[in-house]
């Protein structure tokens, strides 16, 4: 009697069990280094290894690049979504028809100075030797203009290396403050780094740009906020990008990345915030830009985040 009471009172057409909702798919999402893996592009790596762009719901892929590849354009014919450039290049891009827009700015200052002596010049105004620098750049340009440097200061060819550096006491030489000064501490000789901020050139560096058509997409918000993520993340912590760095960029010892990590702080924390970019010193940049009557344009360079309607 009770198995045909259990039997009759079982449900005989029981409902079906809902399916669970599938995750929605990742956004892929493709990042152009416009250099080597170094940590310059700490952040970025980090929030992939820490997971922070996953939990946004993106799975980025960071290409890095070398010299001469023109992340730029690589945007422009959309084989990329990010591409990581300077706002110098940026503004003149734009000046030649871009529609691109600045994310986050990784390096608040601008990673360009000159390499000189220690002992030696402790200011832009001691410098009295040659100096190995790009002619017609704008940091030369500003520079020259800055210190009225045409008659005193001879401008010789720069090679890229610390060879001739090295030889030449009297020598500075254009260098980036996550380059040039690790190389010769590895090296053995003391140096000063003097940085190009000083005299007036400062664009932001290590920058996140967007296409312009993508920038009210709900992606490159969510972009915007896993990479300050990860940023804050590697300033506290940069172990993890590290050792993805140093898998893809064999230059970068142990004692290089930190270094590198400790002689680039200042620039990435700034003054106004990680990653903060200002339509303030987009202008200022356009201004010296212009001064080489350059084409540049600025105005609307920054991203802005899209209104939500409730």
């Amino acid at each position: 009697m009770l198995a045909l009471f259990l039997a009759c009172s079982a449900d005989p057409d029981p409902a079906p069990t809902a399916a669970a909702t599938p995750p929605a798919p990742a956004r892929a999402v493709k990042v152009a280094l416009n250099w080597y893996a170094e940590p310059e592009f700490g952040g970025y790596f980090q929030a992939v290894r820490g997971g922070d762009y996953k939990r946004a719901g993106l799975a980025v892929e960071l290409l890095p690049g070398g010299p001469g590849v023109p992340v730029l354009e690589m945007l422009a014919a959309g084989q990329v979504d990010v591409a990581i450039s300077g706002a110098d290049d940026l503004l003149l891009r734009r000046g030649k028809g871009l529609d691109a827009v600045a994310l986050y700015a990784a390096l608040q200052d601008s990673p360009v100075g000159l390499l000189v002596h220690n002992p030696g010049p402790a200011t832009f105004a001691e410098v009295s030797g040659p100096v190995a620098i790009e002619a017609g750049s704008p940091f030369q340009t500003t520079l020259w203009a800055k210190m009225g440097w045409d008659q005193r200061v001879q401008m010789v060819p720069t090679t890229g290396t610390l060879g001739a550096f090295a030889a030449n006491p009297a020598l500075a030489q254009q260098a980036y403050v996550t380059s040039e000064p690790c190389q010769a501490e590895d090296k053995g000789f003391a140096t000063r780094f003097l940085p190009a901020r000083d005299v007036g050139w400062n664009p932001y560096a290590a920058l996140a740009v967007v296409r312009g058509a993508d920038a009210a997409q709900p992606w490159v918000a969510d972009f915007a906020a896993a990479t300050l993520a990860g940023w804050k993340s590697y300033m506290a912590n940069p172990g993890p990008a590290h050792n993805e760095i140093a898998k893809l960029n064999p230059e970068m010892t142990p004692d290089r990345l930190d270094c590198i990590f400790e002689r680039q702080k200042s620039y990435v924390l700034g003054t106004e915030g990680l990653g903060v970019v200002t339509q303030a010193r987009l202008d200022e940049t356009a201004a010296v830009l212009s001064t080489a009557e350059a084409p540049v344009s600025a105005a609307g360079a920054r991203w802005v985040a899209p209104t939500v309607t409730p």
